[in-house]
């Protein structure tokens, strides 16, 4: 769906494409996904021109192929939707044998601010017995009480090891939780590494990697954005960073979205030559569209910038 499409749609029936998915699913439509994984170790990410821990990098396929190793299906629609839609508690700190936790700062900041805001938005510490976020397996821990508890415990002992009721759960040594075991040097400083300073590189790639009606369709969404944007100065600043995406980018701005005078070209910053990537993720679904123009925005006749 095209962006003038969408516009007329949602503004008739703002409930389109939630009735759509509804509908869709009732009727045994069921919308799914392939499901798959990236594998590569320590000494592949080395070897990478970006850092895998900058949460803005996406790691091409030509360099690590997608592995898919199931499918995600939704087959079946909410018996109530605050019960389950509004209640479920997604955590990452939430891991199974096998799977531990990178220096990723953006996932470090997260395994806190997840649980913190579970506590917080559904009452308390006991949001894990909440029907849509109980395990679907046989479970069993040591934890009682606390703000609405439902399960009730017995017996005295909320503690292990110990020697008054053996039967209690225990940690399993051979098959629980293990974290994973890796060396880590350096000093350690609240600061960016040099290595997540490329911004241009990828969003390079993805650009040259869409079709001409994908690329217009960027150019557009970006005008209409721009257009909002009552500062001059920062339209202009706007449009210097995407002149480091691509040069040759010549988009068609309308007059009084950024001014006339030609822009000087940005430094040049971590610029590596980026080629046309197909199998980094589609901005849209225009893959099979005829190419189409830029949309026109609130602003009135177009103005062409290029780099000098």
């Amino acid at each position: 769906m095209i962006w003038d499409e969408a516009v007329k749609i949602n503004g008739a029936d703002p409930d389109f494409h939630r009735r759509d998915l509804f509908e869709a699913i009732a009727a045994g439509d069921f919308r799914e996904w392939d499901f798959g994984v990236q594998l590569f170790d320590e000494q592949q990410a080395a070897g990478f021109d970006f850092d895998v821990l900058d949460a803005t990098k996406l790691v091409p396929e030509e360099l690590v192929p997608l592995k898919i190793v199931g499918r995600m299906v939704l087959n079946r629609n909410p018996d109530n939707f605050f019960a389950e839609p509004e209640q479920i508690a997604f955590c990452p700190a939430n891991v199974v044998t096998g799977i531990d936790f990178s220096n990723d700062p953006l996932l470090q900041g997260r395994l806190f601010s997840y649980l913190d805001t579970q506590l917080t938005r559904l009452g308390g510490p006991n949001f894990n017995e909440i029907p849509v976020n109980q395990p679907k397996c046989p479970w069993a821990n040591l934890q009682r009480d606390g703000h609405m508890r439902m399960r009730v415990a017995k017996g005295r002992v909320n503690y292990e090891p110990n020697t008054l009721a053996p039967e209690a759960p225990r940690a399993d040594p051979t098959h629980g939780f293990a974290g994973l075991t890796r060396a880590e040097n350096g000093d350690t400083m609240r600061i960016r590494p040099e290595s997540f300073a490329d911004h241009y590189t990828q969003a390079r790639m993805f650009f040259l990697s869409q079709t001409e009606a994908e690329k217009n369709h960027i150019v557009s969404a970006l005008v209409f954005e721009l257009s909002k944007v009552e500062t001059p100065a920062v339209r202009e600043r706007v449009v210097s960073q995407l002149l480091h995406v691509d040069e040759g980018m010549q988009t068609a701005w309308p007059a009084g979205c950024v001014s006339k005078r030609r822009l000087n070209r940005p430094p040049q910053l971590h610029r590596r030559v980026a080629k046309s990537n197909p199998r980094l993720p589609s901005a849209s679904s225009a893959r099979h569209q005829k190419p189409s123009k830029v949309a026109p925005s609130r602003c009135s006749s177009a103005t062409v910038l290029t780099a000098v």
